[in-house]
């Protein structure tokens, strides 16, 4: 069970992940070619989507770029290798970015149509019911509910 929230907690933060804390300057499109290493994100993301996601991953799992991402460097300021796999915690983000994907796109339609709702094929409209949020609130390790009380002896 703690690996289930582990691997969650790290695609959550691989996403939220931004080299900076101050608002990007307007940019054009991204060519494809501009990020490295993109396997869940689509191919043509534009670098504002890219850094609007990053930063819903630091948000939902109050962290920074580095929780996710390699530091080559420290001094004069902290450099990140963003294409690079070798942290576990960015393997285990993009799995629970897919995740969340999966329950938006599929799951709540299910449910809703369990509901009585119509259903559709189309992708849901507006933004994401389910983000690391949901279920981080701002931690790396989801907060587990209290066990129940223990029913009284007859």
């Amino acid at each position: 069970m703690k690996n289930t929230f582990t691997l969650v907690f790290l695609l959550v933060l691989i996403l939220g992940c931004t080299s900076s804390t101050t608002q990007p300057s307007p940019t054009p499109a991204a060519k494809s070619s501009e990020f490295k290493n993109l396997q869940v994100l689509p191919q043509d993301i534009t670098r504002d989507q890219l850094l609007a996601t990053m930063r819903g991953f630091t948000r939902g799992l109050g962290v920074r770029c580095n929780h996710c991402h390699v530091v080559t460097a420290t001094e004069p300021e902290e450099k990140l290798d963003f294409p690079a796999d070798t942290k576990e915690e960015k393997r285990v983000a993009r799995v629970m970015y897919q995740m969340a994907k999966e329950i938006n796109g599929t799951w709540l339609q299910r449910v809703e149509a369990a509901e009585g709702h119509a259903e559709t094929t189309e992708a849901p409209a507006g933004p994401p019911r389910v983000s690391c949020w949901t279920c981080h609130r701002g931690k790396t390790e989801p907060e587990m509910p209290p066990p129940p009380a223990p029913r009284p002896a007859p």
